[in-house]
């Protein structure tokens, strides 16, 4: 991935180990945690090696599978960021920082990934490009990041001109100047 923008098989690829990585991370906290509290509980009666044994086993599953899950989602940063970065250089929204939008771009890639359907295909018969996925929830988060701090930019005008008004007609009464007490 590293030579070229972004490879989308590459990418789709990267996406679906994360994703499977991700659920077997789940289901190994879930069967590590049943069997220590199973281990726990038949400490005292049993003195039985098997589950030491059965539970070291699927320890040392639980860590190659985050050790796998944790280069996916470096590789997924990665991409994330080029793709995010890219987007924000072409965009140039007015009123937002290039940095924190690219930020931003990564964060609500990881957020979305989750629901990359690979296997998705559309109303014309074509399946769903991780990249074209990506980028449509990029370049919508950029929008609202801009209608956001649009609408921030014009309430604070708003407001300014409401304190100018409120202090114009504090000082100035019929075009005369209020005496200071």
């Amino acid at each position: 991935m590293a030579s070229e923008y972004l490879n989308n098989k590459t990418f789709e690829n990267v996406i679906q180990s994360f994703q499977t990585f991700k659920r077997q991370k789940s289901k190994y906290e879930l069967i590590l945690e049943d069997l220590e509290e199973t281990h726990q509980r038949r400490k005292a009666k049993y003195k039985d090696d098997t589950k030491k044994e059965i539970l070291s086993k699927k320890q040392a599953e639980y860590e190659d599978t985050c050790a796998n899950f944790k280069e996916c989602q470096e590789q997924l940063a990665h991409a994330f960021y080029i793709l995010s970065e890219n987007i924000a250089n072409y965009a140039k929204f007015s009123g937002i920082d290039i940095d924190d939008a690219i930020q931003e771009g990564v964060l609500i890639c990881f957020e979305k990934v989750d629901r990359f359907n690979p296997n998705y295909v559309g109303k014309n018969g074509q399946k769903a490009k991780a990249f074209n996925y990506m980028t449509t929830c990029i370049l919508n988060h950029y929008r609202q990041l801009y209608r956001s701090a649009r609408n921030y930019h014009e309430l604070k005008k708003k407001y300014h001109n409401f304190l100018q008004d409120k202090l114009e007609s504090i000082f100035f009464r019929n075009g005369k100047e209020r005496p200071r007490t």
